[in-house]
């Protein structure tokens, strides 16, 4: 027999056992006096205090902690009915009651506390992402849109969210609008005072920002903590990758592991949000909503085609008159440009100098660059070469290869337009010259030429990337020079270095770079 509910609103049956925690469950259910039975989510509070006092002695802990769970509870209830009412991308509140039941065994009977809410069908982006694989920078910087006007909001209304991840984030799948789910943690800031140290803290410690994992100090939050939380979000949706896998020195090393997956202006506004010193970031959603719609701003190239309506050329009339002229003098004409080929022939033949090659053999990869060339200590790639006899600097033309470690195998196809995205997404600042596949040693890739405009040195670069897919890996080779400098070897490195590529253990591995 189903299980009836009874509000201080309606009447609810529930249908589906949704998940279940260390302090209740959540069911789907419908809501029986509703005109249409409409579809709802309830929420039970179950604390169980023996298992709390099994983790803690002293009774006083105890009893805060469980006040905390049911402050927090509470205080979910609030927020929604408030802020689900005034926002379409929070859940509205139905109805919040209290029930009592007599236990097994004991004289006092049982409090339980629940609360109805908006059921949002969809799934929330930590599914997603297992299912579909990482997020596109097109797909953040939508994910942003959405979700950035929602903090606004809730920051407007003096309350911090404090616990932004995946799991409470659902997309709608009618419509696919973004919903932020799971005010628990809520926290009230009044006349702008943030010490909480009589609350309980509730957070994901991956996603929480440096000021509220902090272990021996009175833990305060900002709107920017939120934001913080935000941009280990947008990580791991990019990336595929557990945020822990970053947690380490406060997430200032992501850039060494995401670059290849981050624009420099999508990776410029996630450094700010993941500043340690909260007064170092962005401090509201709509300041860095600013500079998203900023970023995004693209220049549409000039297709224009400058046609000369005031051409007075006069056609000849009368062409049989130079025939016989130009005739006799072509006839002194042919001999000597011939003489004049087999000269220049002759003289580039014997000016073509042999390219002295070494050999790179590590990590399972192998090419061929020019001896005048020589490695240099890098981090964050596989390997860097540079022309000897210049100095080493980020303004110095230079070979990389990175390798992008993918979510799941992709097709050279797949992997292709996303790498577009990534370029495209520079905006103004890049223009794709050249792009198609090339002939690599043994397995084909894809070629894109841009230029783009670093905004930091206040130069203009070209860069030539060539990338392959095997399995789970992508490697990325990039020739990248300032635009006075990238014709000067752009040739030898194509032919010489690039066209040599290959991996060690090819023959042997299937490769997915075939199909678009």
């Amino acid at each position: 027999m189903p299980l009836i509910l009874r509000g201080r609103k309606g009447h609810y049956q529930t249908i589906k056992h949704l998940g279940k925690g260390g302090f209740g469950a959540t069911f789907q259910a419908i809501d029986l006096d509703s005109v249409n039975q409409r579809q709802c989510v309830i929420k039970r509070l179950n604390i169980k205090i023996d298992e709390i006092q099994a983790e803690h002695d002293n009774p006083e802990i105890v009893n805060k902690i469980v006040e905390g769970i049911k402050a927090a509870f509470d205080r979910e209830a609030q927020v929604l009915e408030f802020l689900g009412d005034n926002s379409g991308n929070i859940p509205s509140l139905y109805d919040y009651f209290s029930l009592t039941a007599p236990v097994f065994g004991q004289q006092e009977e049982l409090e339980f506390k629940y609360s109805v809410q908006q059921y949002i069908q969809g799934e929330d982006l930590s599914k997603e992402l297992r299912r579909k694989g990482r997020f596109s920078e097109a797909e953040i910087l939508d994910f942003l849109k959405q979700i950035l006007p929602v903090l606004q909001f809730i920051h407007d209304q003096n309350s911090i969210h404090r616990d932004i991840k995946p799991s409470n984030i659902v997309r709608e799948t009618a419509t696919q609008k973004l919903f932020l789910i799971d005010f628990g943690a809520v926290k009230q800031v009044v006349s702008g005072e943030t010490n909480i140290k009589k609350s309980l803290p509730i957070f994901t410690k991956v996603y929480a920002s440096p000021e509220q994992r902090e272990e021996e100090k009175i833990r305060e939050v900002y709107p920017s903590s939120d934001l913080y939380s935000l941009a280990v979000t947008c990580l791991e949706l990019l990336t595929g990758t557990p945020p822990v896998d970053y947690l380490d020195n406060n997430y200032r090393n992501w850039r060494q592991q995401a670059s290849r997956i981050i624009s420099p202006a999508l990776a410029n506004i996630l450094d700010k949000m993941l500043k340690v010193n909260s007064r170092h970031r962005f401090q509201s959603a709509a300041e860095v909503m600013t500079v998203v719609n900023e970023s995004q701003t693209t220049t549409q190239p000039d297709h224009s085609v400058n046609n000369n309506s005031n051409n007075n050329t006069k056609p000849s009339t009368k062409p049989s008159q130079n025939l016989k002229f130009l005739l006799i003098k072509s006839a002194f004409l042919i001999p000597l440009i011939t003489v004049g080929v087999i000269g220049i022939n002759i003289y580039l033949q014997s000016s073509i100098k042999v390219v002295e090659v070494v050999e790179y053999a590590k990590s399972g990869v192998k090419f061929k660059y020019p001896k005048n060339w020589q490695e240099t200590p890098v981090i964050d790639k596989l390997t860097r070469i540079i022309p000897k006899n210049t100095i080493s600097s980020s303004l110095t033309p230079e070979f990389s290869i990175t390798i992008d470690e993918l979510f799941q195998s992709e097709t050279l196809g797949d992997y292709t337009k996303f790498s577009i995205q990534q370029i495209e997404a520079l905006g103004k600042n890049a223009k794709i010259i050249k792009s198609g596949q090339i002939q690599l040693a043994e397995t084909q890739g894809y070629q894109v030429v841009y230029q783009f405009r670093d905004n930091v040195h206040k130069v203009n670069f070209q860069e030539m990337q060539v990338w392959i897919v095997n399995g789970k890996k992508a490697y990325i080779l990039t020739y990248r020079a300032e635009d006075k400098s990238y014709p000067e070897f752009a040739k030898t490195v194509e032919e010489t270095i690039i066209k040599s590529f290959k991996l060690e253990k090819y023959k042997s591995e299937q490769s997915t770079n075939s199909i678009w």
